[in-house]
């Protein structure tokens, strides 16, 4: 399944991950509350049920309607912030909405991307590149969000390699091997499902890393990721056990 992958690059200490392969759908599933309110980033008035006449924002309100904005047209870019209640957005200062335009235009905070103000717990940007930037106030709720789209990459592979058997049945990873991806991430990290291996009734699947962080848009466009990242080794599950481990190269570094 070419292109079928997942390039996480994570920044702990600004609570931001940049992605590729995972889906509003695998963000929807993986958090444990959507949002009640968003600001539209990209004024995006069609999608909005809801308008701000202090800050001149557009609105979504509710998680039902939220949840159709995300799931609807996946290929369409989409920009929000989160926020608790309107009246947080009319008490926005000037600079403050200047600070939310920037973000929309650059793709990036001025500052610190959670504001005391609208108590914003997720920023959500689509890039120019095909990838998420995307900010969680509390980092750990990126790791079942990132779960769920490791599952689902591989269920549509498995589905892909075995058409005619049911559909494949996965165990949930254990925390501490998705902490130790995310933390690998920090320098960039692809998890290649295309080139997949299956041995002994186990599948394994490549990681890896970055050569130059700056190439990630060229990657994403041409598809070459072995030329452009060195093998880091193979998350892997066992259909017989249901059970994954991750095998890093590096012996040193590992669960």
């Amino acid at each position: 399944m070419k292109g079928n992958l997942i390039f996480i690059n994570t920044n702990p200490i600004s609570n931001m991950i940049l992605s590729s392969g995972i889906t509003a759908a695998d963000f929807i599933n993986g958090l444990d509350e959507l949002p009640q309110n968003i600001i539209l980033l990209n004024n995006d008035d069609q999608a909005a049920n809801g308008y701000n006449s202090h800050s001149k924002f557009n609105l979504i309100n509710g998680t039902g309607e939220i949840r159709t904005y995300l799931l609807r047209n996946p290929d369409q870019k989409k920009k929000f912030i989160d926020f608790d209640v309107e009246d947080s957005v009319n008490n926005l200062s000037p600079f403050e909405i200047a600070e939310l335009l920037y973000l929309a235009h650059m793709g990036t905070p001025m500052g610190r991307p959670f504001s005391s103000k609208l108590n914003n717990h997720y920023i959500y940007l689509s890039q120019d590149n095909g990838t998420i930037r995307s900010y969680y106030r509390r980092f750990s709720d990126f790791n079942h969000v990132l779960e769920i789209a490791i599952k689902r990459n591989l269920r549509e592979t498995h589905n892909t390699l075995r058409v005619f058997l049911r559909p494949l049945a996965i165990k949930d990873i254990d925390r501490s091997i998705l902490l130790d991806l995310i933390t690998k991430a920090n320098d960039g990290l692809f998890i290649s499902f295309d080139s997949l291996r299956e041995r002994s009734r186990t599948y394994h699947i490549p990681l890896r890393i970055l050569k130059d962080p700056d190439q990630v848009s060229i990657i994403l466009r041409t598809g070459k990721v072995d030329e452009n990242t060195v093998y880091a080794g193979d998350l892997t599950y066992n259909l017989q056990t249901s059970k994954w481990h991750l095998e890093w190269q590096d012996q040193t570094v590992g669960v």
